[in-house]
Protein backbone atom coordinates (compact mmCIF):
# COMPACT_ATOMS: atom_id res chain seq x y z
CA UNK A 1 0.00 0.00 0.00
CA UNK A 2 2.52 2.28 1.09
CA UNK A 3 4.59 1.90 -2.14
CA UNK A 4 1.57 2.28 -4.32
CA UNK A 5 0.76 5.52 -2.52
CA UNK A 6 4.19 6.58 -3.38
CA UNK A 7 4.12 5.79 -6.82
CA UNK A 8 1.20 7.77 -7.11
CA UNK A 9 2.70 10.96 -5.33
CA UNK A 10 5.50 10.56 -7.72
CA UNK A 11 3.44 10.62 -10.86
CA UNK A 12 1.29 13.72 -9.88
CA UNK A 13 4.50 15.44 -9.33
CA UNK A 14 6.04 13.86 -12.62
CA UNK A 15 2.67 15.45 -14.29
CA UNK A 16 2.58 18.98 -12.07
CA UNK A 17 6.48 19.69 -13.44
CA UNK A 18 6.21 19.24 -17.09
CA UNK A 19 2.78 20.84 -16.99
CA UNK A 20 4.56 24.08 -15.60
CA UNK A 21 7.48 23.53 -17.65
CA UNK A 22 4.88 23.41 -20.71
CA UNK A 23 3.64 27.18 -20.10
CA UNK A 24 4.91 29.86 -21.91
CA UNK A 25 7.60 32.26 -20.23
CA UNK A 26 5.67 35.73 -18.65
CA UNK A 27 6.68 38.17 -21.43
CA UNK A 28 7.40 41.01 -19.56
CA UNK A 29 6.81 44.87 -20.74
CA UNK A 30 8.32 46.00 -24.56
CA UNK A 31 9.39 42.59 -24.71
CA UNK A 32 7.73 42.37 -28.23
CA UNK A 33 8.34 45.57 -28.94
CA UNK A 34 12.12 45.07 -28.32
CA UNK A 35 12.10 42.12 -30.51
CA UNK A 36 10.64 43.67 -33.11
CA UNK A 37 13.31 46.58 -32.80
CA UNK A 38 16.63 46.46 -35.33
CA UNK A 39 19.93 44.90 -33.97
CA UNK A 40 23.47 45.01 -35.02
CA UNK A 41 23.94 42.33 -37.12
CA UNK A 42 27.59 40.48 -37.46
CA UNK A 43 29.36 42.53 -39.68
CA UNK A 44 28.39 45.83 -37.66
CA UNK A 45 30.09 44.58 -34.69
CA UNK A 46 33.21 43.47 -36.15
CA UNK A 47 32.97 47.09 -37.80
CA UNK A 48 32.71 48.83 -34.24
CA UNK A 49 35.58 46.45 -33.13
CA UNK A 50 37.72 47.00 -35.72
CA UNK A 51 36.80 50.87 -35.29
CA UNK A 52 37.89 50.79 -31.85
CA UNK A 53 41.45 49.01 -32.21
CA UNK A 54 42.15 51.25 -35.02
CA UNK A 55 41.06 54.52 -32.65
CA UNK A 56 43.16 52.35 -29.67
CA UNK A 57 46.40 52.10 -31.72
CA UNK A 58 46.24 56.00 -32.16
CA UNK A 59 45.92 56.76 -28.64
CA UNK A 60 48.30 57.27 -26.43
CA UNK A 61 48.20 55.68 -22.99
CA UNK A 62 47.30 58.20 -19.97
CA UNK A 63 50.31 59.32 -17.54
CA UNK A 64 51.05 57.06 -15.37
CA UNK A 65 50.02 53.85 -16.48
CA UNK A 66 51.57 52.54 -19.80
CA UNK A 67 53.29 55.83 -20.19
CA UNK A 68 55.91 58.02 -18.07
CA UNK A 69 55.69 61.72 -19.37
CA UNK A 70 57.68 63.03 -16.30
CA UNK A 71 61.05 62.73 -16.36
CA UNK A 72 61.29 62.92 -12.66
CA UNK A 73 59.88 59.13 -12.54
CA UNK A 74 62.25 57.29 -14.70
CA UNK A 75 62.60 57.20 -18.16
CA UNK A 76 59.92 58.78 -20.74
CA UNK A 77 58.00 56.28 -22.32
CA UNK A 78 55.20 56.94 -24.44
CA UNK A 79 53.39 53.93 -25.17
CA UNK A 80 49.60 53.24 -26.97
CA UNK A 81 46.51 52.43 -25.43
CA UNK A 82 45.59 48.70 -25.09
CA UNK A 83 41.90 48.02 -24.40
CA UNK A 84 39.05 45.40 -24.14
CA UNK A 85 36.27 46.38 -26.56
CA UNK A 86 32.53 45.12 -25.25
CA UNK A 87 29.43 45.35 -27.88
CA UNK A 88 26.11 44.54 -26.15
CA UNK A 89 22.85 44.76 -27.10
CA UNK A 90 20.12 47.01 -26.28
CA UNK A 91 18.97 44.66 -23.52
CA UNK A 92 22.64 43.79 -22.52
CA UNK A 93 23.01 40.69 -24.18
CA UNK A 94 27.00 40.90 -24.69
CA UNK A 95 27.10 40.40 -28.51
CA UNK A 96 31.32 40.19 -28.84
CA UNK A 97 34.68 41.31 -26.90
CA UNK A 98 37.56 42.07 -28.37
CA UNK A 99 40.69 42.10 -26.45
CA UNK A 100 43.80 43.40 -27.52
CA UNK A 101 47.67 41.71 -26.48
CA UNK A 102 48.38 43.01 -22.76
CA UNK A 103 45.40 44.65 -22.02
CA UNK A 104 44.59 44.62 -18.51
CA UNK A 105 42.68 40.94 -17.05
CA UNK A 106 40.52 43.30 -14.51
CA UNK A 107 38.94 45.20 -17.22
CA UNK A 108 37.10 42.89 -19.19
CA UNK A 109 34.30 43.10 -16.65
CA UNK A 110 34.76 46.79 -16.68
CA UNK A 111 34.21 47.08 -20.40
CA UNK A 112 31.25 44.90 -20.42
CA UNK A 113 29.65 46.53 -17.50
CA UNK A 114 30.05 50.24 -19.50
CA UNK A 115 28.67 49.26 -22.49
CA UNK A 116 25.45 47.76 -20.91
CA UNK A 117 25.31 51.24 -18.58
CA UNK A 118 24.81 53.24 -22.12
CA UNK A 119 22.40 50.18 -23.17
CA UNK A 120 20.35 50.43 -20.10
CA UNK A 121 20.04 53.85 -19.20
CA UNK A 122 19.54 55.33 -22.87
CA UNK A 123 16.40 55.60 -24.88
CA UNK A 124 14.48 55.83 -28.33
CA UNK A 125 14.61 59.32 -26.80
CA UNK A 126 17.83 60.09 -25.09
CA UNK A 127 21.23 59.71 -25.44
CA UNK A 128 23.59 58.82 -22.36
CA UNK A 129 26.93 58.15 -21.82
CA UNK A 130 28.96 56.08 -18.78
CA UNK A 131 30.45 59.51 -18.18
CA UNK A 132 26.89 61.00 -18.12
CA UNK A 133 25.07 58.76 -15.67
CA UNK A 134 28.14 58.93 -13.23
CA UNK A 135 27.73 63.08 -13.75
CA UNK A 136 23.76 63.23 -12.29
CA UNK A 137 24.57 60.40 -9.72
CA UNK A 138 26.88 61.85 -7.82
CA UNK A 139 26.12 63.35 -3.81
CA UNK A 140 26.37 67.18 -4.91
CA UNK A 141 26.54 69.53 -7.56
CA UNK A 142 29.77 70.72 -9.05
CA UNK A 143 32.07 72.06 -6.52
CA UNK A 144 30.45 70.23 -3.45
CA UNK A 145 27.48 72.56 -3.66
CA UNK A 146 24.19 71.59 -4.03
CA UNK A 147 22.02 68.18 -3.59
CA UNK A 148 22.52 65.08 -4.83
CA UNK A 149 22.24 64.35 -8.57
CA UNK A 150 18.84 62.86 -10.14
CA UNK A 151 20.88 59.29 -10.72
CA UNK A 152 22.33 59.15 -7.21
CA UNK A 153 22.62 55.97 -5.95
CA UNK A 154 22.61 53.97 -9.33
CA UNK A 155 25.65 52.78 -9.40
CA UNK A 156 24.22 50.69 -6.39
CA UNK A 157 21.13 49.06 -9.37
CA UNK A 158 21.81 45.73 -12.07
CA UNK A 159 23.67 43.64 -9.41
CA UNK A 160 24.17 40.36 -10.41
CA UNK A 161 20.80 38.62 -9.80
CA UNK A 162 18.42 41.60 -9.32
CA UNK A 163 16.79 40.77 -12.22
CA UNK A 164 17.00 38.71 -15.69
CA UNK A 165 19.70 36.49 -16.94
CA UNK A 166 22.90 36.95 -14.28
CA UNK A 167 24.40 36.72 -18.22
CA UNK A 168 23.01 40.19 -18.76
CA UNK A 169 23.65 41.78 -15.61
CA UNK A 170 26.94 42.85 -13.70
CA UNK A 171 26.55 46.09 -12.08
CA UNK A 172 26.49 50.15 -13.59
CA UNK A 173 30.17 51.58 -14.36
CA UNK A 174 29.43 55.58 -13.67
CA UNK A 175 32.62 56.90 -15.50
CA UNK A 176 33.55 57.06 -18.61
CA UNK A 177 33.95 54.45 -21.50
CA UNK A 178 30.21 53.62 -22.15
CA UNK A 179 28.61 54.49 -25.43
CA UNK A 180 25.03 53.98 -26.41
CA UNK A 181 25.11 52.49 -30.10
CA UNK A 182 22.35 53.99 -32.71
CA UNK A 183 20.19 53.01 -35.81
CA UNK A 184 19.00 56.60 -36.53
CA UNK A 185 16.41 57.43 -34.02
CA UNK A 186 16.71 54.00 -32.66
CA UNK A 187 19.07 52.69 -29.92
CA UNK A 188 20.61 49.07 -30.71
CA UNK A 189 23.22 48.37 -27.88
CA UNK A 190 26.24 50.07 -26.62
CA UNK A 191 29.94 50.02 -26.55
CA UNK A 192 32.20 50.08 -23.46
CA UNK A 193 36.02 50.09 -23.53
CA UNK A 194 38.37 49.55 -20.61
CA UNK A 195 42.39 49.26 -20.32
CA UNK A 196 43.38 52.48 -19.43
CA UNK A 197 42.52 56.02 -18.19
CA UNK A 198 38.96 56.94 -18.48
CA UNK A 199 39.45 59.81 -21.07
CA UNK A 200 41.08 57.35 -23.17
CA UNK A 201 38.69 54.91 -22.57
CA UNK A 202 36.04 56.98 -23.50
CA UNK A 203 37.98 58.13 -26.71
CA UNK A 204 38.44 54.65 -28.16
CA UNK A 205 34.56 53.75 -27.06
CA UNK A 206 33.64 57.03 -29.42
CA UNK A 207 36.19 55.38 -32.01
CA UNK A 208 34.29 52.79 -31.99
CA UNK A 209 30.65 54.04 -32.31
CA UNK A 210 31.39 56.08 -35.45
CA UNK A 211 28.77 55.52 -37.70
CA UNK A 212 26.61 54.70 -34.71
CA UNK A 213 25.58 58.06 -33.82
CA UNK A 214 22.06 59.05 -32.30
CA UNK A 215 19.54 60.62 -35.21
CA UNK A 216 18.71 64.04 -34.98
CA UNK A 217 15.52 63.26 -32.48
CA UNK A 218 17.33 61.83 -30.11
CA UNK A 219 18.29 63.95 -26.60
CA UNK A 220 22.27 63.86 -26.69
CA UNK A 221 24.34 64.12 -23.65
CA UNK A 222 28.14 63.06 -23.29
CA UNK A 223 28.14 62.73 -27.12
CA UNK A 224 29.38 64.97 -30.14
Amino acid sequence: MFNVQRTRIWLFSAIALIAVASMPFMELPGDTARAAAPGLTQAEIQTILNQAVATADLTNSGDGLRSNTDPSRGPVITRKTKMHIAVVARDGKLLDLRSMADAWVGSIDIAIAKARTAAFFSSDENALTSRIVGQLSQAHGPGGVGGAGPLWGIGNSNQIGISGSQQYRNGLITFPGGVPLYKGNVLVGGVGVSGDGVDQDEAVALGGAAGFAPGPNVVKLGLP
